[in-house]
Parts: C-alpha cells; sequence; structure tokens
C-alpha cells in the first residue's frame, strides 16, 4: 500500500498563504490529503478485486479460473506502476506476466516486482518517442492471444500521450504539433481524445481489438469529467461514438485547421470518406468480452475531503464534480458563492467548506509559465480583494499543473492588495501573459507536492471562517 500523502507537509513552513491564514490554512491541507489518500490507486485497485474458490470476483462480474488457462496484465498511466502491484498482490501465482508504461522514472525500481513487473517509461502531456516506443515494446512482448487467455488492463491519467502507436503516416513530429496545438487551445478534453482515438492504433476500442479472443478486464482510475469510459485514456478498450468527421469538427471549432500538419487532415480525410477503418463502435460483437470497471474517481475524492471537513468543524457542501469552462468565469462563479455565503450563510453556514471538481480550461495566449489550476487560483485574486477569512485553493491531484513542479496555488482576500502594494506586480500583466506560476511563486502561494501517484481530475477548496 502506498504512503499517506502529506500535502504542503513542507510547504506549510514557507507558503506564507499557508501561514497567514492560520488555522484555515492548516484545514485546507488536511483536507486535500484526505481528498488525495482516499483515491491512492493500490487502494482503490486491490479493493476492487476479490479472488475465492477460483473465481475472480469484479463487482457483479465472476470470472472462472477454469475457463483460463493464462492470465496477463499489461497497463499505463501515472498511477499504472501501484496499480499493477495491487493486481499482482492480489493474483499472485494466477498472473503470469505483467508490463506497463508510466511517466515517473522513480517507478522503474519497481521492475521485477514480485518476479512478473516490467516497467517502461513513455512522457506526457505531449507524446515522445520514447513512448511509442515502449508503446511497441510492450504490444510486441505479448505472445498471441487464444480464447483461453485472460488480460487485465490498468489505466489512469496520462494514458493516451504514454501509450501511443500512430496510424502509419502520422509521424511524431506531427502528432506532437497537434497535441500542443490542441492543448493551447481551449478544447476540452473530450475533443483531444477525439482526435487522438482516430490517428492511433490502439485507441478508441483497438486495443481491445488487438487482444482478440481473449476476454479483457479493465480497471480504470478516472481521470475525466463524469467519468466516461470511451474518454478516459482515448478509451482503448471501449466502443468509441466518435467519427473522424467529428475530429473534423473538433479542428474547425477551435479555428486551427490551418496549423495541422498535412499528414494530420489527409488521413483524417481518408477517414471521412471510408478509406481507412473507424475505431470500434458501439453494439459490435467484438465488445461482449470485454469488460470495463472504474475503480476510483473525482468524485471519491471530494466526498473523503467532504467528510474530513466536517470532522474539523465546518458546514461543508459539494456542488459539482463536473465544474469546467474557462478559468475567467469558474473565477467569478466561485466568488459569487463565496459573496452568497459571507452575506446570507448560503447554501452553507459559516464557517464553511466548498468543495468542487473537474477540470478548468486555459486559453494559452501568452509565453509565461502556468497550469489550469495556477491560472484559476491568479484570476480569483482580484475578486477575493478584501474579502476577511476566505480561502481558495485549486489543486491538481497527481500533484502536477501544467508543465511545472506545481500542483495548484492558494488565494485569500490579502493577495491582490499585497501584490500590488508591497511587491510592485501587475496582476494584469501575469494574467495577460499566462504567467500564474510566477505570480504565486512571488506571493509565497504556489502548492508543491510532487508527485502523488494519482489522477482524478482537480479539486478546487473554498474556505470561509466566521470573521464578518
Amino acid at each position: 500500500m502506498n504512503q499517506d500523502v502529506q500535502i504542503l507537509e513542507k510547504d506549510a513552513l514557507t507558503n506564507r498563504v499557508i501561514l497567514r491564514n492560520e488555522k484555515l490554512g492548516l484545514d485546507a491541507c488536511e483536507i486535500l490529503a484526505q481528498a488525495v489518500n482516499a483515491v491512492d490507486p493500490y487502494t482503490c485497485t486491490y479493493e476492487q478485486l476479490q479472488v475465492q474458490n477460483q473465481q475472480i470476483i469484479i463487482d457483479d462480474k465472476v470470472f472462472n479460473l477454469k475457463n483460463f488457462k493464462r492470465v496477463f496484465l499489461l497497463g499505463f498511466g501515472k498511477a499504472a506502476v501501484p496499480m499493477a502491484k495491487a493486481v499482482i498482490d492480489k493474483l499472485g501465482s494466477i498472473l503470469n506476466q505483467a508490463a506497463v508504461i508510466t511517466k515517473d522514472p522513480k517507478f522503474l525500481a519497481e521492475n521485477s516486482y514480485q518476479g512478473k513487473l516490467k516497467v517502461y517509461l513513455g512522457d506526457h502531456p505531449i507524446p515522445s518517442g520514447l513512448s511509442i516506443n515502449s508503446t511497441r515494446t510492450l504490444l510486441t512482448n505479448l505472445p498471441e492471444m487464444t480464447k483461453d487467455d485472460l488480460v487485465f488492463v490498468v489505466i489512469s491519467g496520462g494514458g493516451s500521450a504514454l501509450f501511443t502507436d500512430p496510424v502509419p503516416g502520422i509521424s511524431l513530429d506531427d502528432l506532437q504539433k497537434l497535441t500542443q496545438i490542441l492543448l493551447n487551445s481551449s478544447a476540452d478534453i473530450d475533443e483531444i481524445n477525439t482526435l487522438r482515438k482516430h490517428l492511433d492504433q490502439m485507441k478508441g476500442g483497438r486495443l481491445a481489438i488487438r487482444l482478440q479472443p481473449a476476454c479483457v478486464a479493465t480497471l480504470i482510475l478516472s481521470d475525466v469529467i463524469g467519468d466516461r469510459l470511451d474518454i478516459i485514456a482515448s478509451g482503448p478498450t471501449v466502443p468509441d461514438p466518435t467519427t473522424y468527421q467529428d475530429a473534423i469538427e473538433v479542428l474547425q471549432r477551435y479555428g486551427v485547421l490551418e496549423q495541422v500538419p498535412e499528414t494530420i487532415l489527409a488521413h483524417l480525410g481518408k477517414g471521412v470518406n471510408g478509406l481507412v477503418p473507424e475505431t470500434l463502435k458501439p453494439g459490435q460483437t467484438l465488445s461482449e468480452n470485454v469488460f470495463n470497471f472504474i475503480v476510483g474517481t473525482n468524485y471519491r475524492a471530494a466526498m473523503a475531503a467532504l467528510e474530513k471537513a466536517k470532522a474539523l468543524g465546518y458546514h461543508s457542501v459539494l456542488i459539482t464534480t463536473a465544474l469546467i469552462g474557462l478559468t475567467d468565469h469558474i473565477a467569478g462563479f466561485i466568488d459569487g458563492i463565496a459573496d452568497t455565503v459571507i452575506k446570507y450563510d448560503v447554501p452553507v453556514s459559516k464557517p464553511a467548506c466548498i468543495l468542487f471538481g473537474g477540470e478548468p480550461t486555459v486559453i494559452v495566449a501568452g509565453d509565461g509559465l502556468g497550469g489550469r489550476n495556477m491560472d484559476l487560483a491568479l484570476k480569483i485574486v482580484p475578486k477575493l480583494s478584501g474579502k476577511k477569512g476566505v480561502l481558495f485553493i485549486s489543486f491538481a491531484t497527481d500533484g502536477e499543473d501544467g508543465p511545472t513542479d506545481a500542483a495548484g496555488a492558494v488565494a485569500d482576500g490579502l493577495m491582490y492588495c499585497e501584490g500590488r502594494d508591497y511587491f510592485g506586480l501587475n496582476i494584469d500583466a501575469f494574467i495577460k501573459d499566462n504567467d500564474s506560476y510566477h505570480y504565486h511563486e512571488a506571493m509565497g502561494g504556489l502548492i508543491k507536492t510532487g508527485s502523488t501517484g494519482t489522477n482524478v481530475n482537480d479539486l478546487m477548496l473554498l474556505l470561509i471562517n466566521s470573521v464578518p
């Protein structure tokens, strides 16, 4: 089992925003720690599997081991290694072979875990040659599947970039360019993965096809709003309802068609005209021996946070686990709730803990450094200005917000004036340049946890005490 994550264990001693909010700040740390620990990938996976009387039971599905001669495990994602270890520990000698692709090099230390696990590395969020080589090596090392085989697949956040095998004719460089274009737009993960599924040989149910005629059981740690199976890691073992035309419409919607490499547009065009195969579609008989199970979600993390907040004495409410939209709009929405609690004790009375789960979106127009959570915290700073006894945190549950070493940031009612009057910071310039990291760094509001080992989207926490 993984050790519990201690949010801000080190930062709490130096984070000015946490320190000056005293109990409010330290309570926020405890609440977030409880949330992250509730979705520990090892625990979530281990508890989902039951082995008894030559049967493996997941939810209400029974896999009779008498029907299988071999059992395999493969996986990909930031949490692939702890999830794989849970399956290995639960199945023991039942399991024949295991291999996963993950991001953090520290997991290479788990190579040959219990004499079974092979760990490969890849990159995220932009796929790399390492991702492609690891994917192809993992697949090449799998023996030819038969109907007497049972294959477990463990999937977690980051799987789309880590498990990558582009269709013929699409170069790595072109794929990287497209990924960056999409990340810089305001396209959401549903739209981004619609493109990915139609440019890859394993996404959109194609891994399930590759593993036929074996029986496939996929265990999923969800990092997607609404826990849509066809979106998580681009749905490698799930039928895909989207089409090549949908993929083209995403590019049109965000006005990026002219930026996209010609090879990609050509492939999508062939798909629209039926010249290349579509992804696995709902209703195809292939899906009858493929089963998908969710082991951990943003909701599970949020509910754990809610219970911790109540135990600490806060009147607590979870507003939603599907908070999406531009950070500008979300900042206004959350500030409106703060005003309502302060003035009317609605939807809960003070001291209050208001929780949100989801994934904000940032339009990248500047050259600064940041991530969606830091950007949201930056956008809310001016709105909270002058509000006493209010603390806001936006936090990536995987500990990685954008291409930075921070997981998110803290904001309160003092930051705006302090930054302007004492540090000489022009917050509008930081917002315009998408430079949320350096603003929060200067203000002492960055949250740095390192990799948490899990990934279930983002959590936003609004604490309001009884100060008038």
